[in-house]
């Protein structure tokens, strides 16, 4: 199987790049300038690989918003009870794009989306995404007879998401650690099923 071509290298080059200066100065100050400096190039060879700022932008947003469910995806384990793959997204949730920075690109970026068609493709596409795996684990508890929703599973995993999307921010901002942050929705998440919380805490405890 062929491996990248250079063109592909050298376009994951500049988004790592881009994802850089966004996550350390902010979406603001990655100009294109800002990202052709961080990538060692100048600006005019950057828009050889791409056609200009925006489309950096939306592909710098689109790779963090992968990043982000992927490790959602690999948190949960298809083994284990529903219970416990609940807490493992609850836990991703919250932590999954803390230690890449694919969480603080995503914020970044989330206001641009007000007035960027694409930018709130791929934000409206991610939160179905997150939206969904929770959905399929509440059904998965629902059929086990270990959840007992006092809400549409779809409204919960809404809930659920936004929760999630609102507390990030004080992880990130330093308000509150992604421990607490945690615990406050997985809280949330056992009075929405109907779960002891402690099935939700300990799991990730361990």
């Amino acid at each position: 199987m062929a491996g990248p071509t250079k063109k592909e290298i050298r376009r994951s080059h500049i988004l790592v790049a881009a994802q850089a200066v966004a996550a350390r100065e902010g979406a603001g100050a990655a100009t294109l300038r800002a990202i052709a400096s961080e990538a060692g190039m100048a600006p005019n060879a950057v828009l050889y690989y791409f056609g200009g700022l925006a489309e950096i932008e939306a592909a710098a947003v689109q790779a963090s918003s992968d990043r982000f469910l992927q490790s959602l995806t690999d948190a949960v384990d298809s083994g284990a009870d529903p219970t416990a793959r609940l807490a493992a997204a609850l836990q991703a949730g919250i932590s999954g794009g803390l230690e890449d920075d694919a969480s603080r690109i995503l914020y970044e970026y989330w206001s641009h989306s007000l007035r960027n068609a694409e930018l709130r493709r791929i934000q409206e596409e991610f939160t179905r995404a997150q939206q969904s795996s929770y959905e399929g684990i509440i059904a998965e508890g629902i059929a086990a007879g270990e959840f007992h929703p006092v809400l549409e599973p779809a409204d919960i995993a809404r809930i659920i998401v936004a929760q999630e999307d609102g507390l990030v921010m004080d992880v990130l901002s330093g308000v509150a650690s992604s421990r607490d942050v945690f615990e406050l929705n997985a809280r949330l998440a056992a009075v929405l099923l109907a779960v002891d919380p402690a099935r939700l805490l300990e799991p990730a405890r361990t």
